[in-house]
C-alpha cells in the first residue's frame, strides 16, 4: 500500500457515514463578486469549506486575500491571477493571507476549498 491507500483502522465501524453532495441539484449563488457564482459543497464547524464556483466570461476580482489556505483547482475554461493564467487540470495553493487578484478570459469552472 501506498501513502493514498493505507491499511484499513481497526477502530472504525464497517458502515461509515460520508459528506455527500449532489451539486448538480444545487442552485448557484453569490460568489463573493460580479461574475463570480458558488455551489457550497461543504462547510465545516472545524473553518473547512469547499465550492464549486462558476467564473462568468470576462469577470474580475481585485487584489483580496483569505484568511485561510486555498486550494484551487481548475476544472475547466481558463483563469488567472497576477503571476499567470492556468488552464484545466491545473493546481494552485496560496498561503493564508496571500494578496491575489482573479478573473478568466472566457470562463472556467473551479473546484475551491479553505482549510
Amino acid at each position: 500500500m501506498s501513502e493514498l491507500m493505507q491499511p484499513a483502522s481497526g477502530d472504525r465501524p464497517a458502515q461509515e457515514i460520508f459528506h455527500v453532495v449532489s451539486s448538480a441539484a444545487l442552485p448557484w449563488g453569490d460568489g463573493g463578486g460580479e461574475g463570480f457564482l458558488a455551489k457550497e459543497l461543504l462547510n465545516a464547524e472545524d473553518g473547512r469549506q469547499a465550492y464549486i464556483i462558476k467564473v462568468e466570461p470576462g469577470a474580475y476580482a481585485g487584489s483580496h486575500s483569505h484568511d485561510r489556505m486555498e486550494h484551487l483547482l481548475v476544472l475547466e475554461g481558463d483563469f488567472y491571477d497576477q503571476n499567470q493564467s492556468y488552464g484545466k487540470g491545473d493546481f494552485v495553493v496560496r498561503e493564508p493571507k496571500a494578496n491575489h487578484i482573479a478573473g478568466s478570459r472566457n470562463g472556467a469552472l473551479i473546484f475551491l476549498m479553505f482549510t
